[in-house]
């Protein structure tokens, strides 16, 4: 099997296809209760930490599946926000306010990856990533929890500002010597032509 094509991948391959059916059933085709949208929700969460676990045993983490991975993840939280704003269940500020830092993030992520820079989300990434699953897990159920689904979100919003915040300042330095050493080379080859 190709370094491309292993179990992780496919996986994160699968949970993007997932989008576009989830947004197509939750939208188009189902009432109010969305019970198979919240049911392709749970799937696309589950062969995400599938993915992770199976990446981690198998030693088949790619440069690839530390990319998608969390470009994946980051797809599925803008299009269920879009889907719950729509529906009135998710206040507008709080959907722009995420998905502006997920697309800031997204655009940082094909920057270092045009250098050829991976750097892995860290853990305050990702119990944020695990409390937006949840609160958009309480959102199918919002009328039965009187809003609280809201407060779960919030908090999520608050560890994904964080855990920014922990990374730049952790991989800032880094990011920088690489893109330095790449001027520098680059400087080097230019003078070795003249």
């Amino acid at each position: 099997m190709s370094k491309f094509w292993n179990i992780p991948n496919i996986l994160t391959l699968f949970r993007l296809a997932l989008i576009p059916v989830f947004v197509l059933v939750f939208l188009f085709i189902e009432d109010e209760h969305h019970y198979f949208s919240l049911a392709i929700f749970l799937i696309a969460c589950f062969t995400d930490v599938l993915d992770g676990i199976i990446a981690r045993r198998t030693n088949t983490i790619t440069n690839y599946g530390v990319v998608m991975d969390p470009l994946a993840d980051k797809l599925l939280k803008i299009a269920t926000l879009i889907c719950f704003t729509l529906t009135q269940v998710v206040p507008l500020w709080l959907t722009i306010t995420l998905v502006s830092i997920d697309l800031s993030m997204i655009f940082a992520g094909v920057c270092l990856y045009s250098q050829k820079i991976t750097i892995p989300s860290n853990w305050i990434g990702k119990t944020g990533t695990v409390v937006m699953s949840i609160g958009f897990v309480l959102c199918f159920f919002h009328t039965a929890l009187n809003n609280w689904n809201l407060y779960v979100l919030y908090g999520g919003m608050i560890i994904i500002i964080l855990s920014i915040i922990v990374y730049t300042i952790k991989n800032f330095r880094r990011v920088l010597d690489v893109i330095l050493l790449k001027n520098r080379k680059r400087k080097v080859k230019l003078d070795n032509k003249e």
